[in-house]
């Protein structure tokens, strides 16, 4: 049975949202992703010599009040700079309020 939260649209858009952020702050490195049910989105940008890394907890992206509009705030928090900060380690990130 198919679990219609886990797979709503409205996720896919976040994560189309997300990816076109990094696409935009990380030109020429390889942007993966990988869902991990229900604890987090994980983003990952390499270009063969650097690896950073995103993540974001399941529900941010999930919630359908995190519009693609509200998730495009990556752009004015700085998300690119605190993961190039936090390397592979990774970059938690939170939407502030």
């Amino acid at each position: 049975m198919v679990d219609p939260v886990n797979d709503a649209p409205w996720i896919d858009r976040n994560v189309e949202v997300v990816t076109h952020y990094l696409r935009k702050e990380f030109e020429n490195f390889a942007i993966a992703y990988q869902a991990d049910r229900p604890l987090t989105h994980i983003f990952t940008v390499n270009n063969g010599k650097k690896l950073f890394k995103l993540v974001i907890g399941w529900p941010t992206l999930a919630d359908k009040t995190s519009t693609p509009a509200r998730i495009d705030r990556l752009l004015t928090e700085n998300v690119a700079q605190e993961m190039r900060l936090h390397g592979e380690n990774g970059y938690h990130w939170t939407p502030s309020t």
